[in-house]
């Protein structure tokens, strides 16, 4: 315990993890601005210029749907159809309520932001984290002090997993408070502009921002992971891009769709969100009359897949890189 509280302290005076600290707050906080400025309730002005250009639409597209009336076979209306109601879809001849299709943005909802700028801020903790394990550790490397820091504690165990606890609980009570400030944010907008979800959305919310926490966490110890193992901070930051953009972007391209279900955006939508589907197989579609059906070729990931797959990867890492740091010399 006293060796996790001195990697805490030594953790905190790092004035580069102040920095990465800060933009965890800043950034999520900015990201909430635009959100709200986006969401905002569109004016009567606005509604009624949607209004208009419906109108305007409408009129352009009359003589078409006259002539689709008249002349219901010529635009392939089956028998037994209302003329008027498949012509006025083929047309494209709105209702009064089609002008929301021409406004500019649509109001708050707190579900939809869930997996939308949710998202993005558990993204962007779980990069920031990351960086703090790895800058954290590669200075160690860098300014030779872990030698030092061995002279007083000879079992390299204990020095790893100290270092490694300081680093986990770090990125778990920022993003832990980071996303609660978020939710509250955005419950106080949804209660100011009347768009309340349900308690059964929030329950989902509260759960995803808990997973993201974990996840955040993790990413934490999984950046200074790879840096003690690589002992540099830039190799580290290479395998990083590397096996998030590149290497999946490869993996995808080579082996087709049904390869989505090992890349790593993937697994973490399924452990964020207690599943995720997606579609591998769209020549699996049919025909069934009035559309195609392509849940043939829908695929579901399982919660547990992914949380198996994140804590293998994890697993690996850590494990080779306790493994390293055990055997190798320490300049």
């Amino acid at each position: 315990m006293r060796l996790l509280k001195v990697e805490l302290t030594r953790l905190r005076w790092r004035r580069a993890v102040f920095i990465l600290l800060v933009g965890c707050f800043l950034v999520p906080a900015l990201l909430w601005a635009g959100m709200a400025w986006g969401t905002r309730p569109v004016s009567d002005a606005e509604i009624q210029q949607a209004k208009d250009m419906v109108a305007q639409n409408n009129e352009a597209n009359r003589e078409a749907y006259d002539e689709c009336v008249a002349n219901p076979e010529s635009f392939g209306v089956a028998p037994g159809d209302v003329p008027e109601e498949v012509c006025r879809e083929y047309v494209g001849i709105g209702s009064d309520e089609d002008y929301r299709w021409y406004l500019t943005r649509q109001p708050l909802d707190a579900g939809e932001e869930r997996k939308g700028t949710g998202l993005a801020v558990i993204s962007l903790l779980s990069a920031l984290t990351m960086l703090v394990g790895t800058t954290f550790a590669g200075h160690d490397w860098n300014s030779g002090s872990m030698s030092n820091q061995l002279l007083f504690e000879p079992r390299r165990r204990r020095v790893w997993l100290a270092k490694a606890g300081a680093v986990f609980a770090t990125g778990l009570v920022v993003s832990a408070a980071v996303l609660a400030l978020w939710w509250g944010a955005v419950w106080l907008l949804a209660g100011a502009r009347d768009v309340q979800p349900s308690g059964h959305t929030w329950g989902l919310i509260a759960a995803s921002a808990a997973r993201g926490s974990l996840l955040a966490a993790g990413a934490a110890v999984a950046g200074y992971a790879l840096t003690m193992f690589f002992r540099s901070t830039v190799a580290t930051l290479g395998v990083m891009f590397a096996v998030a953009v590149a290497g999946q972007a490869v993996f995808v391209a080579v082996f087709g769709e049904a390869a989505l279900r090992w890349v790593m955006p993937t697994n973490i939508a399924a452990f964020l969100f207690n599943g995720y589907e997606y579609y591998d197989g769209y020549d699996e579609c049919v025909d069934v009359g009035n559309g195609l059906d392509c849940s043939g070729g829908l695929t579901h990931i399982s919660l547990a897949f992914g949380a198996t797959y994140l804590g293998v990867l994890l697993a690996a890492a850590i494990g080779l890189s306790l493994w390293s740091f055990q055997r190798r010399d320490v300049p």
